[in-house]
């Protein structure tokens, strides 16, 4: 009976680490978006985070050509990070690198890549001028699309990630069951 014990106590051990061993931080979105092509001028970098990040994080913005763009101010505030630059990025190639420890302590460097393709401001001002009712009409079916899209792909990514977390759970219970079962049945026949 005190075998059957330890491997209980052992057993929700497990269970109880397991899940915070696979909880490591993760990027949820940024803005710019990974792999996508900017329109306008932008000076920040948005970085989304599924847990609180701490407050020593770092990131860099380099062209494809190797210039690297001074960060002038980083806020953190729980899992978001805005980094604001000295400049507005021109239109070229870009690469966003960060290194951030999460909450769990685990420390995470990754990157995305954009692209910046902006008119000139005055190609801006005249179709501005020429185009502007069609925009407004565009944009408010555009957002209402986009807002069923972004919610859509929200809950599949979050459904997934507990699919996952859910299956690992079960299989350990299982196992664990399956341990004890096989020791009682050892237990009895001698």
């Amino acid at each position: 009976m005190k075998k059957i014990s330890i491997l209980l106590f052992v057993a929700t051990l497990f269970l109880f680490s397991a899940n915070t061993v696979f909880a490591h931080t993760h990027l949820d979105s940024s803005n710019p978006e990974d792999g996508t092509t900017v329109t306008e001028s932008i000076d920040t970098i948005e970085l989304n985070f599924d847990t609180v990040i701490e407050q020593n994080a770092t990131l860099q913005v380099e062209s494809s050509e190797g210039d690297t763009f001074e960060v002038t101010d980083i806020s953190i505030t729980d899992g978001e990070l805005v980094a604001t630059l000295d400049e507005d990025l021109a239109n070229g190639s870009y690469t966003v690198t960060w290194d951030i420890i999460g909450v769990d302590g685990h420390a995470m460097q990754d990157s995305i890549t954009f692209e910046v393709d902006a008119e000139s401001s005055e190609e801006e001002e005249i179709e501005e001028s020429t185009t502007a009712e069609e925009n407004e009409s565009m944009t408010e079916n555009n957002q209402s699309e986009s807002d069923d899209s972004t919610t859509a792909d929200e809950t599949n990514e979050e459904t997934a990630t507990d699919s996952s977390s859910n299956t690992m759970i079960i299989a350990i219970l299982l196992v664990a069951i399956i341990a004890i079962i096989a020791i009682v049945l050892i237990r009895k026949k001698k």
